[in-house]
């Protein structure tokens, strides 16, 4: 049975388990084709956007190579959202998935294998010392870059056991151009299209 209709980019981006903003990009790189309404939204017709699913998963797609996975674990609502909405001027192809808690985290991250993690350290349940002393025991999770945004001084985390050497830190409020270089250079990295 063939599916008809047309759809925007947000409900693709459920569907593929994609980023909005990949969405986009891949209408603009010409990889699946789409209409605008008179409002100027995007719509993609359902048949073609089932067509790159069937491509994605024999994974023939995308041309350039795949988008930048990154998880972002933050416990406060309004800074996912603004950290969601931030990205979106990123250099870089990304695809982001947001966790709440530690324990959100860890379960995104085991289903995502990231590229790159970028967590607070204050957070209810799991904090982020706790996940990431679990990450450094995966051995499949050795090459995760991970980055830790965070209000908290260095004597404040060194008084909760400290960080290891490989993790960066980055303070509040969020350096959102010291981000984009970041995933722009962690992107160059592993030969991902920017």
């Amino acid at each position: 049975m063939k599916s008809h209709g047309w759809i925007g980019t947000k409900e693709a981006a459920n569907l593929l388990n994609v980023s909005q903003r990949t969405i986009q990009k891949w209408i603009d790189d010409g990889k699946i084709a789409s209409t605008k309404t008179l409002g100027g939204h995007r719509r993609i017709n359902r048949e073609d956007l089932f067509g790159l699913l069937s491509h994605e998963e024999s994974q023939t797609i995308p041309v350039k190579g795949r988008p930048l996975v990154v998880v972002l674990v933050e416990d406060d609502p309004f800074t996912r959202r603004l950290c969601e909405f931030s990205f979106q001027v990123f250099k870089a192809s990304y695809e982001l998935h947001l966790a709440c808690n530690g324990y959100e985290g860890l379960r995104l991250i085991g289903k995502y294998q990231p590229d790159l993690l970028l967590t607070d350290l204050k957070m209810p349940g799991i904090d982020g010392f706790e996940m990431i002393r679990d990450l450094q025991t995966a051995p499949e999770l050795k090459n995760l870059r991970i980055v830790v945004i965070t209000g908290m001084t260095p004597e404040d985390i060194y008084r909760q056991g400290g960080l290891p050497e490989s993790v960066a830190i980055l303070g509040k409020p969020i350096p959102f151009d010291t981000l984009d270089t970041i995933f722009s250079q962690r992107a160059d990295t592993l030969g991902l299209s920017i």
